[in-house]
């Protein structure tokens, strides 16, 4: 039978019990208690007349109700008032839709171990003793549970959070800081919403079910799955998240004070760009005649991360501290931001380095690194991934170049053609050639050596934009979360990075990108030790 039939019964079952009682909370309870059993029968039992059939259910759980509260037993007649109260010329279909949804989900909002006695008690017809039994607990423990049980519902029905309008989450989860699939854990919208609840302080599941709409039993699946990702840490019988969510609220706030920056690093990096240009032929590496327009997307991200670094971690003492070990084997923190849209594209000055590399030595006679800086903005996934850098690295491209060039032997033509549509390769007349620099170990050294940034004021200025923006992270960034903030701002300051790129392009200082190849100026390859760029 439809469910739905009983709607036009809800509103005069209240008036029955409310009528019998004199108390809305006694009378909240009783129409629930009705209406739950009224729903179990009709998947149960054929009904051949559902108006009497309700109200004989609405008479028998009143006069077990009257009964539990030790009061003589009232068995109500035929003739009784109900008739009389039972006027529907006031029907109001949507208002009583509404409570009918309110009465159902409010019980999805206790704990299992409220729920699952309250239902087997109201809707199994369990008794306390055999309810005892069932969950090897005192019977003065099962009546403490059912009376708080009722407490709850009573104190959240007709709340505004159970009437929350759900909003998809949208954050960028691709990124991590260390070895760990952050996306693993916080893909699923439920997980999302669960860690959002809980960002500012701890809740235990029910306050979550309250703060999110979502029933208690998902949430207590869900959980165990968080904490094992430590992505949510227990805390008594309390749950709060465990990484910073950078929301685009508090991307506003820190983004402004970047700007004044920005063209005081510029007009720095064009100078030391200009004055190399010259003095880079003289170093006999593969990619010397690349041109500092390109070669400058390699020094730029260079320079600024290494000078970051020192301001960051020897004069502000503001270290990351240990990549923290994982529960699932991993290491490192969650980096989640909040996103504009759906795409869950981060910030698109955001920017980093990718590292592909081979530090057994074991396939060859020297180990090597392929590096890739990128900027959100150019940014390809295939530059890396899907038989991009890791694959040429482990397939020992690079290393068994020949200043740079590709036998044709050591590819084949489907490898070969994904490599040049990546813009990692090139083909000349005979064989391939990188489409990257290549450096030995000394090579590189000579090379960096070229740039020096040892300008006092812009250690200053660098300085004292950390110390701003760690300001304000701490404003908008939970108490307990706040030794995260320097893993946090490590991350964000080399956003610069990206700004300070774009300002040399807009120059001409750096070469503009080819809107139809992926962006890979970044890349280069270095034999030896790993560089820690």
């Amino acid at each position: 039978m439809d469910r739905n039939k009983i709607i036009p019964y809800i509103e005069p079952i209240f008036r029955f019990c409310y009528k019998r009682l004199s108390n809305r909370y006694d009378a909240e309870d009783l129409a629930s208690e009705i209406i739950c059993h009224i729903l179990d029968g009709m998947n149960k039992y054929p009904i051949e007349s559902l108006d009497a059939w309700v109200w004989r259910i609405a008479h028998n759980r009143y006069a077990r109700f009257i009964d539990n509260q030790n009061k003589n037993l009232i068995i109500l007649s035929c003739d009784d008032e109900l008739f009389d109260i039972a006027d529907y010329s006031d029907f109001d279909e949507e208002n009583t839709q509404e409570q009918y949804e309110t009465v159902f989900r409010y019980l999805h909002t206790l704990s299992s171990e409220y729920r699952n006695i309250f239902v087997d008690h109201y809707i199994g017809e369990l008794s306390i003793k055999n309810l005892a039994k069932k969950y090897s607990l005192p019977e003065t423990t099962i009546k403490w549970r059912l009376n708080v049980g009722r407490q709850k519902i009573k104190d959240r029905i007709g709340e505004d959070k159970m009437d929350k309008v759900y909003g998809r989450i949208n954050w960028d989860t691709e990124t991590c800081n260390g070895s760990m699939n952050t996306n693993k854990y916080l893909f699923s919208q439920l997980a999302r919403a669960i860690c959002l609840a809980s960002y500012e302080k701890p809740l235990t599941v029910e306050e979550i079910s309250i703060c999110t709409g979502i029933p208690t039993m998902y949430i207590e699946d869900e959980l165990p799955r968080l904490e094992y990702g430590d992505a949510i840490c227990k805390v008594g019988n309390k749950y709060v998240t465990n990484f910073i969510i950078f929301r685009l609220k508090d991307r506003k706030q820190t983004e402004d004070v970047s700007l004044s920056s920005v063209n005081m690093l510029a007009d720095k990096m064009e100078l030391l760009l200009r004055e190399a240009a010259t003095k880079i032929s003289a170093i006999d590496f593969y990619g010397n005649d690349f041109g500092i327009g390109r070669l400058g997307y390699i020094v730029v991200p260079y320079l600024l991360r290494r000078k970051i670094r020192n301001v960051k971690n020897k004069r502000l003492k503001l270290e990351n501290g240990p990549y923290p070990p994982r529960k699932d084997g991993g290491y490192g923190w969650f980096i989640v931001e909040e996103t504009v849209d759906e795409s869950e594209t981060c910030a698109e000055y955001n920017s980093g380095c990718n590292v592909a590399g081979d530090d057994s030595g074991s396939a060859y006679k020297v180990s090597s690194h392929i590096y890739y800086y990128w900027i959100n903005k150019y940014f390809d996934s295939g530059v890396y991934h899907n038989k991009g850098i890791r694959w040429m690295c482990a397939n020992g491209i690079p290393q068994s170049s020949v200043k740079g060039v590709v036998s044709k032997e050591t590819l084949s033509e489907e490898d070969a053609a994904h490599l040049i549509e990546t813009n990692l390769l090139i083909k000349s007349d005979e064989d391939f050639l990188l489409n990257f620099p290549h450096f030995t170990e000394a090579q590189f050294e000579k090379f960096v050596s070229l740039f020096e940034m040892t300008d006092e004021k812009m250690d200053d200025l660098l300085a004292e934009w950390i110390i701003t923006v760690r300001n304000h992270f701490e404003n908008f960034v939970p108490k307990h979360l706040h030794d995260q903030i320097n893993q946090w701002v490590n991350c964000y300051v080399h956003q610069i990075i990206g700004y300070v790129t774009d300002e040399l392009i807009r120059r001409g200082t750096l070469c503009k990108p080819d809107n139809e190849k992926p962006l890979t100026y970044g890349v280069f390859s270095v034999e030896g030790k790993y560089i820690n760029p």
